[in-house]
């Protein structure tokens, strides 16, 4: 009788603390739709039907005219940032107020994620941050164009060579992420990447990267779940990247070095930057792969499938091509048949194109940052209700990068690709578009990215006509459990050689 009173009472306690944790919102005057036990207000993501950036997509457009939201992504309350004004105030204006990005990583369990700028908080962040950026200015990114042109042509002879490329075409996100593997390993590792040497399989170091991103491995599934429930990384040690994975990525890097300064080679890659950096900041082998795989996951997976969705979206819409072409012929003929450095980033219809492909199809739905510093906000325009919010230490915010990217309210069609609209970025509300983020913690790969992006689109389109190949799946879906937008069954597009 004792133990089911017992039993009772905890029940009842239960229910009660799940009562008052569900009203945490509520409590504090912030709108939101009421949680579900457990699984909070994404409970659809939970069963697999769609991805979490779709489900916080919709609890955005119900709540129109409202500033914010609360809601709850699983058991973690979370504000959903709806006001751009506000936005604009968390990355830049109140940057000290939200510092960190939310994701914590042990550095001890996780060697090379850990040491990423991403995940690294306060002065800790600051100093790396400082660190690296010299690596990534344009000056760096021009030493590197030569190296990234050699690629591109082989990158062109591949697609060439394809026997399926004008038929059922190729599927292109395995195709770009052999082009971005190459450039990585080239400029931060210093190994030849070996990706197109085959068309049948894969090489050695790109299995070894795929294995912790690939969409259906426990990895991945690991990784997408890290968005819902951040602090289990640091649960039991846990690591992100498999042991294995890293172990195998230092040993790469220090046979590199040993080849290096046995033989008294200097290159003009990211590589050698963090080689000379080592000297100065006196650290080791382990520390310049940690800092060498920042550069690798910045420039591979995302910017891989940033170029893919470029592709389809022109695959879709051929004649931005013929726009593009128009302009590397008459670039070609001012730099005496060369496409250089500096004309690649001149080029307007190219430079439109990408831009407005990263708003159409991003390649992630949100950001989330955690409070520092207490901190409140008053909805001033009139857009919006005017109502107040105030955050203390710990709190996390969601910032709807893919949300505001396609609301009519700030983009007239946003589902149509329009990259006319990209000429006038200037005239956009502030907070609306910031594919790269905004502030002191905007991407730091961003140039290197965009380097490679356009160099593998413009390298493709010279050659090349794209069309979409019936065997892309249409109209395109996600895959749920992934913490990019990776689209099911890829995406295939045709590539019909251009004869003189």
């Amino acid at each position: 009788m004792l133990v089911l009173i017992f039993l009772g009472v905890l029940l009842v306690s239960l229910i009660i603390w799940i009562k008052y944790c569900n009203s945490y919102w509520e409590r504090r005057g912030v709108p939101g739709p009421k949680p579900w036990p457990l699984v909070g207000n994404i409970g659809s993501h939970f069963m697999g039907r769609c991805t979490l950036g779709a489900t916080m997509r919709e609890i955005y457009k119900t709540y129109e005219g409202y500033p914010f939201v609360g809601m709850f992504r699983a058991t973690q309350p979370v504000l959903l940032v709806r006001d751009p004004n506000l936005v604009t105030q968390i990355l830049t204006k109140d940057f000290a107020s939200f510092r960190n990005n939310e994701i914590t990583v042990d550095k001890k369990s996780n060697i090379l994620l850990g040491h990423n700028p991403f995940v690294l908080k306060d002065q800790e962040w600051k100093d790396t941050r400082h660190m690296l950026t010299p690596g990534m200015t344009s000056g760096k990114m021009k030493n590197l164009f030569t190296l990234l042109k050699d690629i591109a042509c082989i990158f062109v002879k591949f697609i060439e060579n394809h026997p399926t490329a004008a038929s059922d075409g190729i599927e292109t996100r395995a195709l770009t992420k052999r082009f971005t593997l190459d450039n990585v390993a080239k400029t931060a590792f210093g190994v030849d990447g070996k990706a197109f040497e085959s068309y049948e399989d894969i090489s050695d170091f790109n299995k070894l990267v795929d294995q912790f991103l690939k969409p259906g491995t426990v990895q991945s599934i690991f990784i997408a779940l890290t968005q819902i429930f951040p602090g289990i990384v640091n649960l039991a040690s846990l690591s992100v990247v498999k042991p294995e994975v890293e172990s195998k990525l230092i040993e790469i890097i220090s046979d590199v070095l040993k080849h290096r300064r046995a033989n008294n080679v200097e290159a003009s890659d990211y590589l050698q930057f963090l080689i000379e950096l080592s000297k100065a900041k006196h650290f080791g082998d382990t520390e310049i792969t940690a800092h060498a795989s920042t550069f690798f996951l910045d420039g591979y997976e995302t910017s891989s499938l940033t170029l893919s969705f470029l592709l389809f979206n022109l695959a879709q819409n051929p004649e931005y091509q013929n726009k593009i072409r128009e302009e590397i012929k008459k670039y070609e003929l001012e730099n005496k048949g060369q496409l250089t450095y500096d004309a690649l980033h001149e080029m307007p219809w190219l430079n439109a194109c990408l831009y407005e492909s990263l708003r159409v199809t991003p390649v992630a739905d949100v950001l989330t940052k955690r409070c520092n510093e207490p901190f409140e906000y008053t909805a001033t325009t009139s857009d919006f209700k005017k109502m107040s919010v105030k955050l203390i230490p710990g709190d996390v915010v969601v910032l709807p990068y893919a949300m505001t990217t396609e609301d009519p309210n700030y983009f007239e069609s946003p589902k149509k690709f329009t990259p006319e609209r990209m000429f006038s970025k200037d005239s956009f509300i502030k907070g609306t578009f910031h594919p790269f983020s905004d502030g002191p913690r905007a991407c730091i790969g961003r140039r290197f990215a965009i380097l490679q992006i356009k160099l593998g689109t413009v390298s493709v389109l010279k050659h090349f006509k794209l069309s979409v190949s019936p065997k892309m799946k249409q109209p395109m879906t996600y895959i749920p459990y992934h913490i990019f937008n990776e689209p099911k069954g890829g995406f295939w597009i045709r590539y019909k050689k251009i004869t003189k």
